[in-house]
């Protein structure tokens, strides 16, 4: 479902990997200076419809996927409701003879929206980039040396290729009778025995990558040609307005009516 998403042509997968890679780093900024609930909400609301409008992702999957996060951005409440640094003055309730303070649950609400935002920025980059897009980006627009880019394509190309053998070296144990493993020294010796051959086959694959890419001059000794060029688009420009007139809108917003 990953790959299906990342390879729909959509607005959001049009835009550069390197762009909306910047643009995560000017949210994380942005929000270190927000401590009041409502911008962060507001992001996290306008975030979610920009994905699911201009991403093409479902909003049944976004909420699948974000239910783990809100669980630990409930977390950040629960915290500085029960064990505040410094108590507030509002008292609302109290939980089992202890009071909450308004003040409090307005920062417990802030810090698990500004952790939820940072996780639905996260999915909008993850969810409509491609990796090899991604790397080939960052060697194009940012100079990355080819040996570094290159090499970690590779290395993820391998990850299916390690579920594959893995699934291999299960089904060969049960062959010889090894059954699955019911106690924890078992499920120790299991994996002892899973990864001794998967570390065999990885060593063998990378030095076999190595000495493909250096015969091939993927070194950064020289200039390279693409064969698939990331350029800058009109798709950029579009998000980069979108985006700075967003952070803007709410700057504005919570500097003179959250005062």
């Amino acid at each position: 479902m990953l790959d299906e998403y990342q390879r729909k042509q959509r607005f959001l997968q049009q835009v550069n990997p390197t762009l909306k890679l910047i643009s995560i780093l000017l949210v994380i900024v942005f929000m270190i200076m927000v401590f009041d609930p409502w911008t962060p909400l507001v992001l996290l609301l306008i975030t979610l419809s920009v994905l699911s409008v201009f991403g093409g992702v479902s909003v049944r999957f976004l909420m699948l996927v974000l239910l783990p996060f809100s669980l630990f951005a409930f977390s950040f409440v629960w915290i500085n409701v029960v064990f505040p640094d410094e108590r507030g003055e509002t008292v609302l309730f109290s939980i089992a003879g202890l009071p909450v303070a308004k003040e409090n649950l307005l920062t417990g609400i802030s810090l698990g929206l500004r952790s939820l935002v940072f996780a639905s920025w996260s999915l909008l980059f993850i969810l409509t980039t491609e990796p090899s897009k991604l790397m080939l980006s960052l060697i194009q627009n940012c100079k990355l040396p080819p040996r570094f880019g290159y090499g970690m394509m590779a290395a993820y190309r391998f990850l299916p290729l390690f579920r594959k053998e893995l699934q291999q070296i299960r089904a060969a144990h049960r062959i010889r009778g090894l059954g699955e493993p019911r106690s924890l020294k078992e499920k120790l010796r299991q994996t002892k025995r899973y990864m001794i051959p998967l570390m065999a086959s990885a060593i063998r694959k990378s030095e076999r990558v190595a000495v493909a890419m250096e015969s091939k001059g993927f070194d950064g000794s020289r200039e390279r040609s693409f064969y698939r060029v990331v350029p800058w688009t009109k798709f950029d420009l579009i998000f980069s307005v979108g985006f700075l007139t967003l952070l803007g809108t709410l700057l504005f917003v919570r500097n003179h009516l959250l005062v």
